[in-house]
C-alpha cells in the first residue's frame, strides 16, 4: 500500500504519488471511523424504515416530496458504502490482502441487511397507478425529482416483492460476487516465465503488441496455455453467474438477456439493437482494416497474437512523468479546470500507477458521490498507457463535474461515461500525433485505427458472443469451458475476417475478459466511441463547442442519455448516426492505405 515517502518528481516540477493514498478514506483497517460509519448506515436505514414503511407517503405529491427529501438525506449519510469501497480498493492492489477480502465479505453482508430496509421505498413509489403518474411527474414540488420518478415508473413492471428483492440482494453476493471475485483473484496469482523473468498476466497482455513477431507468438502461446489451464474454474464461474442471471431475468420478466442492462443504463432497446445490427453489418470495415494490417506487417496471414501488433516504433518511452506532461498540456488546451482536476488527483494519491503481482489487471475509475475518486492503472511506458491515463481521467472529470447536480443525480450512466473517457483520450492521442514525423504518423494512425476497431467492432462481436452464450446456457443448462472457447472463437472470426487465423485456443481469452461478467456492458464502448467522435470533431472545428461538452459532462444522471445528447444537438435514436460514424472510420482506413503506399 501507499508509503509516505513514495513521491516522484515530474518534469513540470510538481510532485505526485504513484500509489493510492487510501488514508483519504480511512487511516487503516483499525480506524474507528469504519465502525462509526457502519453504525451510521444501520441507524439511518432503521430510522427511515420505522418512519415511512407503514405510512402512506405516496398519497399526495406533497407527502412524496417530503419522503424523497428525507431519503436523499439518508443516502448522503450512507456515504456511498465507504467501508466497502476502502477494502475493495485495498484488495484490487493486493489480492493477498486477507484482511481486506474478509472485511469485504463481512461488511457487504452487514450493509446489505441494513440497506434492505429501504427496499420498500422504490417499490411503493412504483405502485402509484399509471392514471396518476402524469399528475405526480408534472407537480411543481416534484419537478426536481421528475426524471428519477419516471425511471422508477419505467422499471416497475420488472419489480419483485419486497421479500424477494431483499433475498436477491443477499444472495447476489454468494451467487455472483464471490464467483467473479474468486476468478479475478485466481488470475492475479498466475504468472508466466519468459526469458528468465516472471511476468504477471497483465504484464504479458500489455507486452504482446510491443514485441517482435517471434516473441509475440511465443508469449501468446504461453498466455493461451495458461488461460486454458485455469479455464476449468472460469467455465464453472461463467455457468454459475449466467444461470443466476437467467433465473433473475425469468422471475422479473425481462424479454431479452440484455434487457436489464439496457434499462439500468437508462437506454432503450431499439437504439442498442440498431447499434449492434449496424456494426455487425459493417464488419466488412474491420475485415478491410485487418487486411491492411497484415500488409503493413508484411504477412500474408496473421494470428490473433498479431491482432494488436505495432507496425513500427514511435521512438522515446512514454514514461509516467512524460505521460503526465502530455496529458497536462492537452487538458490545459481544452480548459484550465481539467488540468486542475488532474493535478489534484496526482498530488492527493488518487492514481495507482504501476503493475505488480497481486494487483488487478487493466484500468478503471472508481468514484461515488462525495467520496474521492480513484484511478487504477497498469502503466507500461508505451503510447497505449498514455491513452489509458487520459481515458480514465475522462471518467474522473465526468465524475467531478457531475457533483454540480443534486445528490440523487450525481454520477452518470455507463453509456455516457464512455463518451467522456474517449473524448479526452482522443484529444491526448491527437496532441501526440501532431508532433510526429510522417513515418511515425503512419504508425500512429494505424494504432489509432486499431483502437477504433477494437472499441467498436470487437466490443460488438463480444456483445454477439455474450448473447450467444446466454442462449446456449439457457437452453442447455450448462456448457463446458471448451464449448465457451469455441463460441468465442466463432465470434472473434466474425469481426476479424479472413486476414487473421483464429484457433480454438484463442477462445480461452474468455477466462480473462472481465466484461462478459458485467452482462452486455461492452456495447457502451461502441456507443461511446461513436458519440465522442462527433463531440471531438465538433470541438476541433470550433473550440467554443467545449461549452456543449461541459453541458454534457455536468448533466450527471439528470436526464436519459438520449435527452442529454439531444440537448447538445446529437440524435442517437437515428440509426444513420451510427452508420455515418462507421463510414468515417472507413475513410480513415482508406487514407491510411493511401498514405502507407506513399512511403
Amino acid at each position: 500500500m501507499y508509503c509516505p515517502t513514495d513521491f516522484h518528481m515530474v518534469q513540470s516540477g510538481s510532485m505526485y504519488k504513484q500509489n493510492w493514498d487510501l488514508e483519504l478514506l480511512y487511516k487503516n483497517e483499525n480506524d474507528p471511523e469504519i465502525e462509526k460509519d457502519l453504525k451510521c448506515i444501520e441507524k439511518v436505514c432503521d430510522k427511515f424504515e420505522r418512519k415511512y414503511k407503514k405510512s402512506n407517503f405516496i398519497k399526495t405529491p406533497e407527502s412524496l416530496t417530503q419522503a424523497l427529501d428525507d431519503i436523499n438525506d439518508v443516502i448522503k449519510k450512507l456515504k456511498s458504502n465507504k467501508p466497502l469501497i476502502y477494502f475493495s480498493l485495498r484488495s484490487d492492489t493486493n489480492s493477498n490482502d486477507k484482511v481486506a477480502i474478509a472485511r469485504m465479505t463481512q461488511y457487504e453482508q452487514r450493509i446489505t441487511v441494513a440497506t434492505n430496509k429501504l427496499t420498500f421505498f422504490d417499490l411503493a413509489i412504483a405502485k402509484i397507478p399509471k392514471s396518476s403518474q402524469k399528475k405526480y411527474l408534472q407537480h411543481k414540488a416534484l419537478q426536481k425529482y421528475s426524471y428519477m420518478l419516471k425511471h422508477i415508473f419505467d422499471e416497475s413492471q420488472y419489480n419483485l416483492t419486497e421479500q424477494e428483492e431483499q433475498l436477491k440482494s443477499l444472495l447476489s453476493q454468494t451467487s455472483y460476487t464471490m464467483w467473479v471475485d474468486a476468478q479475478e483473484k485466481l488470475l492475479t496469482q498466475q504468472s508466466i516465465i519468459h526469458k528468465g523473468k516472471t511476468l504477471t498476466l497483465s504484464q504479458v497482455m500489455g507486452r504482446i503488441s510491443d514485441v517482435g513477431r517471434i516473441e509475440r507468438q511465443e508469449l501468446s502461446k504461453k498466455l493461451n496455455k495458461k488461460l486454458k489451464s485455469v479455464s476449468y474454474f472460469a467455465g464453472a464461474e461463467v455457468n454459475a453467474v449466467y444461470n443466476y442471471k437467467k433465473i433473475m431475468d425469468e422471475r422479473r420478466g425481462y424479454k431479452n438477456p440484455y434487457s436489464a442492462t439496457v434499462l439500468r443504463y437508462e437506454h432503450d432497446e431499439k437504439t442498442v439493437e440498431a447499434l449492434v445490427s449496424i456494426v455487425t453489418k459493417y464488419f466488412k470495415i474491420s475485415h478491410r482494416f485487418y487486411k491492411l494490417h497484415a500488409r503493413l506487417l508484411k504477412q500474408k496471414k496473421l494470428t490473433m497474437a498479431d491482432r494488436s501488433a505495432q507496425i513500427g516504433n514511435i521512438n522515446e518511452k512514454f514514461t509516467f512523468p512524460r505521460s503526465i506532461n502530455i496529458v497536462r498540456e492537452t487538458f490545459l488546451n481544452i480548459g484550465e479546470r481539467y488540468v486542475n482536476i488532474f493535478d489534484t488527483f496526482l498530488k492527493n494519491g488518487q492514481i495507482d500507477v504501476f503493475p505488480k503481482k497481486g494487483k488487478k489487471s487493466g484500468a478503471y475509475c472508481c468514484g461515488a458521490n462525495e467520496l474521492p475518486t480513484f484511478l487504477l492503472l497498469n502503466h507500461a511506458d508505451n503510447i497505449h498507457s498514455v491513452g489509458t491515463l487520459a481515458h480514465e481521467m475522462g471518467h474522473a472529470i465526468h465524475a467531478e463535474l457531475s457533483r454540480k447536480q443534486p445528490l440523487w443525480y450525481r454520477g452518470h450512466t455507463i453509456v455516457t461515461a464512455e463518451v467522456a473517457s474517449t473524448f479526452f483520450e482522443q484529444a491526448v492521442l491527437d496532441s501526440i500525433q501532431n508532433k510526429l514525423s510522417k513515418k511515425e504518423k503512419i504508425i500512429f494512425l494505424h494504432n489509432k485505427l486499431l483502437n477504433d476497431i477494437s472499441t467498436i467492432f470487437r466490443q460488438v462481436a463480444c456483445f454477439n458472443f455474450e448473447l450467444d452464450l446466454h442462449k446456449q446456457i439457457r437452453s442447455k443448462g450448462q456448457i463446458s469451458a471448451s464449448d465457451i472457447a469455441m463460441c468465442m472463437q466463432k465470434h472473434l472470426k466474425s469481426y476479424v475476417g479472413s486476414a487473421i487465423d483464429v484457433i480454438q485456443d484463442d477462445g480461452y481469452y474468455f477466462v480473462t475478459w472481465s466484461h462478459i461478467r458485467a452482462f452486455f456492458y461492452v456495447y457502451s464502448y461502441a456507443f461511446g466511441q461513436l458519440v465522442s467522435r462527433v463531440l471531438y470533431e465538433n470541438w476541433k472545428k470550433d473550440n467554443t463547442y467545449i461549452k456543449k461538452v461541459e453541458q454534457f459532462l455536468s448533466a450527471g444522471k439528470s436526464k436519459s442519455p438520449y435527452e442529454i445528447f439531444k440537448s447538445i444537438g446529437i440524435d442517437t435514436s437515428n440509426p444513420k448516426f451510427f452508420e455515418d460514424g462507421l463510414k468515417s472510420i472507413e475513410q480513415d482506413i482508406k487514407y491510411l492505405e493511401k498514405l502507407s503506399h506513399s512511403v
